[in-house]
């Protein structure tokens, strides 16, 4: 069985992908009205699930590492820090993802055009995607616990909570308060319902400039050094 860019974006117009995207934007502190009803009679299946986690995992490591290389925007050594230990995690959530079979929809992203030359605007994609990654993995957690895989569900457990981490961690950076809601956001009932957020990002759209590559494995290790996070194990390694 395999999984196209292609199938997974049928039927998702640029235009409502875009939308969709903005719209997270002022989902700076959740309310009752950032949670709309999910399709949840949709039954992903465990090759969508670590595909598309796949896919998501290759955009933030393309994003955070074009965000640190070169420092565009001056930020302090600490700030940095925390940015590439993201970037570390990121790469390690990828890894243990593609162990799972996962394999990312494409190598090639788009970005908003002032991604790099406008501090709000980086923050704020950030916080969008932070927010919808953290919401996709919990979705993961759900379905793989429905599909009897307590493991691989506490793995994917993981993975969310790291990146709430790194949500709150890009708040405090882009001098918002970091911790504003007692739990993350439920904005998913499957991973699947975030095909709409990434569209943009995989084909592009108004406001979207690229494609910008993934710089693949070898090049993030070259710019973080010495500067990574903890390698910790996945649940699945453990027990």
């Amino acid at each position: 069985m395999s999984i196209s860019r292609r199938g997974f974006l049928k039927g998702v117009g640029g235009g409502v992908a875009v939308a969709s995207f903005a719209s997270m934007f002022g989902l700076h502190d959740v309310s009752a009205a950032d949670y709309n009803a999910q399709n949840h009679d949709a039954k992903d299946t465990p090759l969508t699930i670590v595909s598309l986690a796949a896919t998501a995992e290759r955009l933030a490591i393309t994003s955070y590492y074009n965000t640190i290389k070169g420092n565009p925007f001056g930020l302090a050594d600490e700030e940095l820090l925390y940015l590439k230990y993201a970037l570390s995690a990121e790469l390690h959530h990828l890894e243990v993802v593609e162990s799972f079979g996962g394999k990312a929809l494409t190598d090639k992203f788009y970005v908003p055009a002032k991604f790099l030359s406008d501090f709000g605007v980086n923050t704020n994609t950030f916080m969008a995607a932070e927010t919808a990654f953290t919401g996709a993995y919990l979705a993961a957690t759900r379905r793989f616990a429905e599909l009897g895989e307590p493991r691989i569900a506490a793995t994917t457990a993981q993975h969310a909570a790291t990146e709430a981490e790194h949500l709150a961690l890009t708040r405090e950076i882009g001098g918002y308060l970091p911790n504003p809601n007692t739990l993350p956001a439920p904005i998913f009932y499957n991973v699947s319902d975030a095909v709409p957020v990434l569209g943009p990002f995989l084909q592009g759209g108004t406001g979207f400039i690229g494609p910008v590559d993934y710089p693949g494995a070898d090049a993030v290790r070259a710019l973080l050094g010495k500067d990574m996070a903890l390698k910790v194990p996945p649940f699945t390694q453990v027990f």
